[in-house]
């Protein structure tokens, strides 16, 4: 595990990676969807990914701090979808919550 100045000297950097890192340190989980749209979070109106490559700055972290460090989980839904003669369909589909060791549950 790593210690706290470590970590405070990564976040220091303002990496994309240290903002995720950020991120991960001051919510439950992060899914990719939320990485992606970051900037999202502070205007409403923009439009511009943060990322395109979210697991790649999970990658980043984890390679910094050990592969345990940050954590991830498959969460199952589903989707319904609707046939041109009005039937209806589900599909299932999984989607990763990532979280700090420390969130562990």
């Amino acid at each position: 595990m790593p210690n706290e100045r470590e970590i405070n000297n990564f976040l220091a950097k303002r990496t994309k990676a240290s903002i995720v890192l950020e991120l991960l340190m001051n919510r439950e989980y992060v899914t990719c969807s939320d990485i992606i749209n970051i900037y999202r979070m502070y205007d409403k109106n923009c439009n511009v990914p943060f990322t395109t490559c979210p697991h790649k700055l999970i990658e980043n972290i984890r390679k910094r701090f050990g592969y345990d460090f940050v954590q991830d989980r498959e969460i199952k839904f589903f989707r319904t979808f609707y046939n041109g003669d009005g039937a209806t369909y589900r599909v299932s589909d999984t989607y990763k919550q990532y979280f700090l060791k420390k969130m562990e549950v």
